[in-house]
């Protein structure tokens, strides 16, 4: 396995692995972490779904499949959050983090080309390098769960006027105090997502092409027809 987490955006809610999107569509992948960003993106009403990356594990019976699950969060409201942290961010980083700001509008510019009714958040090759019990996997999706809800939570607290908003990120990344802890550790540097900071970003990676492109409908309809030839 790769052991990575994943982000897409998709047109439904999966309720099952054959419930595929009529479009769906790869944005981000990032190596043994989910990043804080791909938390603000499904923190939008976020919900259990079923995981699109796989059916249970191989030899099991059609009938008695381990349930896996991913998350799924509406596209409007994370990205509105992401809008909102993405201001903040730029006005509490210092001024030579070019780098970070120059991440920020390919980010914002990237998500809007792929705008869809919501985001998908793939974990499970990530929690299965720990557990590969259904009751204990459904336990850590529900982890991603409530750290996808403390991050909307976060930014939602920020105050609404920018320059005390810049001053309580600079602070929550020392000090993560209360709601604004999921942003301790973030750095405001130009090193904001590498390996050695304590938490990170998410912000300096997209592209549609990852290591699992998954079907959409049609194309999830025609591997089951060539299945069945």
């Amino acid at each position: 396995m790769a052991n990575r987490s994943y982000l897409y955006s998709l047109s439904n809610q999966p309720e099952s692995y054959q419930d595929r999107p009529e479009t769906i569509t790869g944005l981000s992948e990032w190596p043994y972490n989910v990043p804080l960003v791909y938390y603000l993106l499904l923190s939008g009403n976020p919900r259990l779904c079923a995981s699109l990356i796989s059916d249970g594990f191989e030899d099991e019976a059609p009938d008695n499949k381990t349930r896996l699950y991913a998350i799924t969060g509406d596209f409007a409201t994370g990205y509105a959050r992401l809008e909102r942290f993405a201001k903040v961010l730029r006005r509490a980083a210092p001024a030579e983090s070019t780098q970070l700001r120059e991440s920020i509008t390919e980010a914002l510019g990237f998500l809007a080309s792929h705008r869809e009714r919501y985001f998908l958040l793939e974990t499970i090759e990530l929690d299965l390098m720990n557990t590969s019990s259904e009751t204990a996997l459904r336990a850590v999706a529900e982890e991603h769960l409530a750290a996808a809800r403390a991050a909307g939570a976060a930014v939602d607290a920020l105050s609404c006027f920018d320059f005390l908003a810049a001053r309580q990120l600079r602070s929550a990344v020392q000090s993560g105090d209360d709601r604004l802890a999921p942003f301790k550790g973030l750095s405001l540097a130009d090193d904001f997502d590498h390996v050695g900071v304590e938490r990170v970003m998410g912000m300096g990676y997209w592209d549609t092409v990852l290591y699992f492109s998954l079907w959409n409908r049609e194309e999830f309809e025609a591997q089951q027809a060539l299945a069945g030839d």
